[in-house]
Parts: structure tokens; C-alpha cells; sequence
């Protein structure tokens, strides 16, 4: 069948987030990149973290969690720890999918100095030692709606993943 789409990774593509699914005390990692995926990168982040989700154990017992793709910067894990503590070594498992995935995607996901904001409807990226001249330049302004990428649970990422940077630890710069 040359030329046909494959179904199977038009499912994973399309298939709604895993992430939508889990409770909001579900524990989060958000990842980012100041530059947007590519498609090609955006469908391998999901493949491998699909797989990767598919498969996590800590202690022996699978975690229940998901794995997602946000706005073309950031990956996204979340795990639900209600019922079970999650291992150092499933953690650093997850740590590890990461760093494969920037090396195999050519990607920096774990850059702490990456500050991605939206203006215009547009997912914009500075560096931190930029904000305070962003700020007195009004280029960034105590409205601008910026992603919080600290939240610690799916409920915190739903109520304020894109925040006013007011209302972020950028404020003491304003």
C-alpha cells in the first residue's frame, strides 16, 4: 500500500492528549525550547514520549501518566502519584527521555534561562538576563502573558500555564 498514510502514527497524532485524561493533582515536568518544533520534531516528541509513558514503572508498578506537545515549545509529562510514590530512578528515567530526545532531535529542552511569552498571539522566547530590559523598553509589559513553566500539577498548568508576568517571579523587575 505505497503512498497511503500510516494509520497508526495518524492515530497517535490525532488521538486526543493523554494529558487531558489524568486528575488536576497529577504532578507535572514541563519542558521548553525557545525555538517551535518542527512538525517532523513535534510527531517524534510524541512517538517517543507516548512510548516512553507507555512503559514507565517506578518500583515495578506502572506509573499512570501522560505526555503531550504544547504550542510547538514545550513537552510536557504528568504523572498520577495519588496512589503511588514514584522512585528516584523512574524520575531520572524520565530525565533521560529528555536528554535522548534533544540529542536525537537536535533540541535544548532543559535550558532554565529560556522565558517564552506570547504577544500578539505569537509564542516569543528571551533569555532571563534580557527581562529587565524587555521590561524598561515596554517590549514586555506587567500584562504580558507569559508561560509559567515552575507548575507543579495538571490543575496548576490549566489555571495558570500562561499567566500575566505580574503575577510570576519576573514582577520584581517591574
Amino acid at each position: 500500500m505505497d503512498g497511503l498514510p500510516d494509520l497508526c502514527t495518524m492515530e497517535t497524532l490525532t488521538a486526543p492528549s493523554a494529558l487531558a485524561a489524568l486528575p488536576g493533582h497529577a504532578r507535572t515536568w514541563i519542558y521548553k525550547s525557545a525555538v517551535p518544533f518542527t512538525a517532523e520534531q513535534a510527531a517524534a516528541l510524541r512517538e517517543q514520549g507516548l512510548a516512553f509513558t507507555n512503559a514507565w514503572t517506578s518500583h515495578g508498578e506502572a506509573v499512570i501518566a501522560g505526555f503531550d506537545v504544547v504550542k510547538d515549545h514545550f513537552v510536557v509529562i504528568a504523572a498520577d502519584l495519588r496512589k503511588m510514590t514514584i522512585c528516584g530512578g523512574a524520575i531520572d528515567a524520565s530525565v533521560q527521555l529528555i536528554k535522548r530526545l534533544e540529542g536525537s532531535l537536535g533540541l535544548s529542552l532543559t535550558d532554565r534561562m529560556v522565558v517564552l511569552y506570547e504577544k500578539d498571539g505569537v509564542v516569543k522566547s528571551c533569555r532571563v538576563p534580557e527581562v529587565e530590559g524587555l521590561l524598561k523598553r515596554g517590549d514586555l509589559t506587567a500584562d504580558t502573558l507569559v508561560f509559567d513553566d515552575l507548575v507543579a500539577t495538571k490543575a496548576d498548568m490549566d489555571a495558570r500555564f500562561l499567566t500575566p508576568l505580574r503575577s510570576t517571579w519576573m514582577a520584581r523587575h517591574l
